[in-house]
Formats: C-alpha cells, structure tokens, sequence
C-alpha cells in the first residue's frame, strides 16, 4: 500500500472547528484542500463541486456510497468521486489527540472532459478498454507509485512562489487524470470479470489466475490464455492500466490471501501456500510492502475494527 506523506497539522491556536477543519490552495483549473477531523462524529454527508481525488493522510474513516455498504478508509487509499456524488464518513475514533486527516483535490470538469476525449482519441485501439470514461459513482482504491509521486509533486508546488506555478500544475493535472482513469479501468474491469466470464483478454486472464492461484503463474501461460501478441499484451498492461501483469498476479494473490486469512482463519503460513507462495517469508515481505503491515498485523487490526 502507497502511502502519501502526512502534511503538519493546522496549530491548535488556529483550529476553529473540530470537524473537517479547512484549509487548502486554489489554482486556475483545481483546488488543493486539506481536512482535519478532531472528534467522533457519525454519518457525516459530503460532496465535492467537481471531480474530485481525496486521498487519506493519517487516521482511520469509514465511507458509504450510495450503496450503503461500510469501506475502510485509511491512509494508503484514495476516493475518486464525480461532482455532487454523496459520501457519508464515519470518524470512529478522532479525537484532539488522534486527528484524522486527509487531502481533497477537486479539478474542473471541463478540464477532465477534455482529458478524456483527449485519451480517447490517442487510444482509439484500445485492447482492454475501448472507451475511456469518468464513472458515474465514487470508487476506493490502492494508491500507486505514480499516484503517490504526481500527488507529491502537486502539494510541494502548491507551498512555493513559482511564478510558472499554474503551467507546472497543469501539466500534473494531465498526469494524475490519466492515472486514476488507469487505476479506475483495473476495478472497472475486474467488476465486469464477475458479470462476463471469459469474453475479453483480460477478464480471461483474471479468470486463469484466480482459478490457477495455488500454482506457479507464468506469463507465457497469460499470453496464450489472452490470444494476444507479446508486445500487445506488454502495452495493454503499460497503457490501458499502468501495471506490469506480474503486478496483476500479486494482487490477485494478495487479495485472496486476505479473505483466506479472514474469512477462513488460515495461519499465515498456510496463506501463504494456499495462494502460490513456496515461502511464508516472502509472502509476509510482500504483504508489508503493498498493504503497508504484515499478515498477523492486518488481522489484529480488522479484529479490532
């Protein structure tokens, strides 16, 4: 799990609210907004004017969409949102001490149009995704490293004099859009994985993996599986998602493995084999190093929740 830095605290002699306290830096095409939560509150509405990337910077929340089901919400995840969609956010456990806090970066909506039919146009040949779009609805996910680096970038420019501050922060905006949309096509298109087994290259290759998660997986087993070309199946990967397919096939891994160690109450070593590691080692490295603890930690911690 790709967490992003936390920023300092707003100074207790300025804090005015005790709830998503304010305080952020507005641009040409988007506003850079950090929140602040010092208390427990319960079932807190909120929306956002544009398209808006939120990512979490310290503390634990949980956050509904209109489907009502509960989401953990800590750092190392991010909300991508349309305008006016509707959240609602628990804060369990904030308080003076323990404040929560996250990051809100809203840009225009002319400004993502553009960008997507921009993307379009460039990826009229598109092999898993043949139309690049903004989702309806809010959507949580992982933080990657390019999400994290642009993210970076923006909020220390955002602290500086620049006087070519807008043109730099543009050029990121570019950047982050096609990121998330890339982010965004992974989920979009394990979703439809679920409703439509076997009909496009990728849900085929999400299939063989899950079905094969106990064995070694090689690429060339996903080559064949896609009826795709090696250098189309590198591109679509690069292009269309922004992974590498070995990435693909830890997330699987990991994925199952966290509902194995959960749901089925598996040790971690037998998690580990179950999912296609030969060492527990490795497995707990790997675990560490996307999830950002290890297997037992992740345990106690949803135990606790």
């Amino acid at each position: 799990m790709k967490k992003l830095d936390p920023i300092p605290l707003t100074p207790i002699s300025q804090v005015t609210t005790l709830v998503e306290q304010k305080r952020g830096f507005n641009f040409d095409t988007c506003e850079l907004n950090i929140y602040e939560t010092r208390k427990e509150v319960i079932d807190f509405p909120l929306s956002f004017g544009g398209f808006t990337i939120t990512s979490m910077l310290k503390g634990t929340k949980q956050v509904r969409f209109s489907d009502l089901i509960d989401r953990e919400y800590v750092p190392g995840n991010t909300i991508i949102t349309p305008s006016y969609s509707k959240l609602n956010i628990d804060f369990p456990k904030a308080s003076f001490e323990r404040p929560t806090q996250c990051a809100a970066l809203t840009i225009e909506n002319s400004f993502v149009k553009n960008q997507v039919h921009e993307f379009n146009e460039m990826m009229e040949k598109g092999i898993f995704i043949k139309n690049w779009r903004i989702l309806d609805h809010p959507i949580l996910l992982y933080n990657n490293d390019d999400l994290v680096h642009i993210h970076k970038k923006i909020t220390r420019l955002s602290n500086t004099n620049d006087p070519f501050k807008e043109i730099h922060i543009k050029l990121l905006l570019k950047e982050l859009v096609l990121c998330v949309l890339k982010m965004q096509n992974i989920s979009f298109l394990k979703n439809d994985t679920a409703l439509n087994t076997n009909n496009t290259p990728f849900s085929a290759i999400i299939n063989f993996i899950q079905q094969n998660i106990h064995d070694e997986i090689q690429i060339k087993d996903l080559l064949k599986i896609s009826s795709m070309s090696k250098s189309s199946f590198y591109r679509a990967f690069t292009s269309e998602l922004g992974m590498s397919p070995y990435q693909l096939i830890i997330s699987e891994r990991l994925k199952i493995g966290k509902k194995l160690l959960l749901e089925e109450k598996l040790s971690v070593k037998q998690t580990a084999y179950a999912i296609g590691f030969t060492s527990a080692n490795y497995f707990i490295r790997l675990f560490k190093k996307h999830e950002g603890f290890t297997p037992k930690q992740f345990v106690d911690k949803q135990l606790k929740f």
